[in-house]
């Protein structure tokens, strides 16, 4: 099964981003690998959470023609106030009605893609990375949940000089991380909120392991670049603040910190995937309270950066 622990060969890849310019040093190639071990509210791309393959349907550019409802194998589509609906329960993503829709209502997430079949596409974009500085960047959802298959690909393109930078919530078995080490040149790693109980909250999960393997990694000497999302009456207030950076200051490897600001892009998909968006009302920080936290870290001694 492409993806799965036993697949060394193939992965589950959601999209392929070119020309990224947030996602490491240089022009980089983003590689979004399927899967996620946290349940994010504020997550905007939720399409990658699912490690497997899922439908989006875009509600605005149907034309209720019904040709996905009468042709579905699985009669997971139904009708609904003059809207056909998926019901995610019962599809299978057999992608029949991404093939039947004249108007491209509906997309199928997930390619299942070999290391040759990967590699061979990083490597188009070469001469960007060598002009630039750039490379590649693992990210998702979360990459090292297929870490043997990144960890093939990532040989790979190591063999061929190629920065390799992986994206990771952390929130994984150490062996996870171990495995990649030594064909990882940076690692941009998210701390979402360093109170625990606040972490389970608004994740679905504790943040045990994830500060664990920020302090393994750090001391192994990986470079880091720590990511922190900003999110307003969650985990903005001055203390909450320090506190993050008082754990930050415990790894030496650190590199930068990126405060990433909260915005609503993703919450169309929401909708596309038949799930209710959480935090709807809330609201992204305005600049001037952005410059204030960056003021507060930057008194720790740290490099600093709004959005990457």
């Amino acid at each position: 099964m492409p993806g799965s622990e036993q697949d060394l060969e193939h992965g589950l890849v959601s999209r392929i981003q070119r020309y990224s310019i947030k996602d490491g040093p240089g022009i980089r190639t983003t590689v979004f690998i399927k899967g996620c071990s946290m349940r994010c509210e504020w997550c905007c791309n939720p399409e990658l959470i699912n490690p497997h393959q899922e439908i989006l349907k875009d509600h605005k550019v149907c034309i209720h023609c019904g040709e996905c409802f009468f042709t579905c194998p699985e009669d997971a589509i139904y009708e609904d106030h003059d809207e056909y609906v998926i019901n995610h329960a019962v599809c299978t993503a057999c992608g029949i009605c991404v093939e039947v829709c004249p108007a491209g209502a509906y997309e199928l997430i997930g390619r299942s893609m070999s290391v040759d079949e990967l590699v061979a596409e990083l490597m188009k974009d070469r001469i960007f990375y060598e002009v630039s500085g750039g490379g590649v960047t693992f990210s998702g959802g979360e990459p090292t949940l297929q870490h043997r298959f990144v960890r093939r690909v990532a040989q790979e393109l190591k063999g061929d000089q190629i920065h390799v930078t992986l994206d990771t919530c952390g929130n994984v078995p150490w062996e996870n991380l171990q495995s990649l080490m030594d064909v990882v040149d940076l690692v941009l790693y998210d701390i979402k909120l360093v109170n625990n109980d606040k972490h389970i909250q608004f994740t679905g999960t504790s943040n045990e392991v994830i500060m664990q393997n920020a302090k393994k990694l750090s001391d192994a000497g990986i470079p880091l670049i720590i990511r922190l999302p900003l999110l307003p009456g969650i985990n903005d207030t001055t203390g909450e603040i320090n506190e993050m950076a008082n754990f930050i200051e415990k790894l030496e490897s650190v590199k930068q910190i990126d405060i990433l600001p909260y915005h609503k892009l993703g919450m169309g998909k929401y909708q596309m995937l038949g799930r209710e968006y959480q935090l709807e009302r809330l609201e992204p920080p305005d600049r001037d309270q952005l410059e204030q936290l960056r003021e507060i870290i930057q008194a720790h001694g740290f490099k600093v950066t709004i959005g990457g």
